[in-house]
């Protein structure tokens, strides 16, 4: 049943095939709206380009904000050039990011739908951002020992994933769980010995699975990335969103948690956590 998958909302429009085309191919857009309108003279002119996608449903709202509509299309994930909208998604319980378009875009798969989380203020809640933030990285280390069988609450991606993972055990089923067109990764800084322990099994109390878990101890994540080269990259922190997309890869921002504060002179959202 086509009811059952992902639906995508996109507020971009191009009238070329932009950076989310890949990814939405996946016929993952059930609510992919590729749409320009214009009012001119007592009419207005819509202009919906497919490219051959399946487009189950889609709103217009006249220039209006779509977030107040995403629950009742049983949203799972909006992507939008606007963060003002992407948070007010969030707020709505709306798992939601802002995109970054790369001047130039690396080649993905054609056979196997690559999407890359991080996992701190993404998959997960910010809570362990929040230890590190008041009392430094050894208290944030010996915290996460000290709860490591406690998991963590959920953040704003959990539904997202949770929804790739209905998906994939369709193919499980069938017996084609090395075969299955979908693949999840984690890519995080935490590193694997002293805080990566907690993030498994915390995916493990939630019936999780992710495809791989890359525990990165601090290190950039541009190179792993260009190694997995995901359809789509979501991330708390605009530092390794903008790498991310100078290496061509879909890299979209979760304006969510601790890690956020407001450049007030600029207006642009930047990064205060660790890297």
């Amino acid at each position: 049943s086509s009811f059952s998958k992902p639906r995508v909302h996109n507020s971009f429009c191009h009238q070329t095939s932009g950076c989310i085309f890949p990814f939405a191919g996946w016929s993952l857009g059930l609510l992919f709206l590729d749409s320009e309108m214009e009012c001119a003279k007592g009419g207005i002119k819509i202009r919906i380009y497919g490219f051959k996608l399946f487009i189950e449903r889609f709103c217009m709202t006249g220039g209006n904000s779509p977030v107040g509509y995403l629950k009742a299309y049983h949203t799972n994930l909006y992507l939008s050039a606007d963060p003002v909208k992407v948070r007010e998604a969030l707020e709505e319980g709306i798992a939601a990011a802002t995109m970054f378009t790369p001047e130039k875009m690396t080649e993905v798969s054609k056979t196997q739908l690559r999407v890359a989380f991080d996992g701190d203020a993404v998959l997960f809640s910010d809570e362990s951002e929040r230890i590190f933030k008041a009392h430094g990285l050894d208290k944030f280390f010996e915290h996460e020992k000290a709860h490591e069988n406690k998991p963590l609450d959920h953040g704003p991606l959990k539904g997202f994933l949770e929804a790739l993972g209905k998906l994939q055990k369709r193919f499980y089923d069938k017996g084609q769980r090395l075969d299955c067109p979908i693949r999840t990764y984690l890519v995080t800084a935490r590193s694997a010995a002293s805080s990566g322990t907690r993030a498994l099994k915390t995916l493990r109390s939630w019936g999780l699975e992710i495809d791989e878990a890359l525990f990165l101890a601090g290190a950039p994540k541009g190179p792993m990335l260009e190694k997995i080269r995901p359809h789509i990259f979501f991330d708390d922190q605009m530092f390794h969103v903008e790498r991310a997309a100078e290496m061509g890869t879909v890299a979209c921002h979760v304006p969510y948690g601790i890690a956020q504060r407001v450049n007030k002179e600029g207006g642009k959202e930047m990064s205060s956590a660790p890297e």
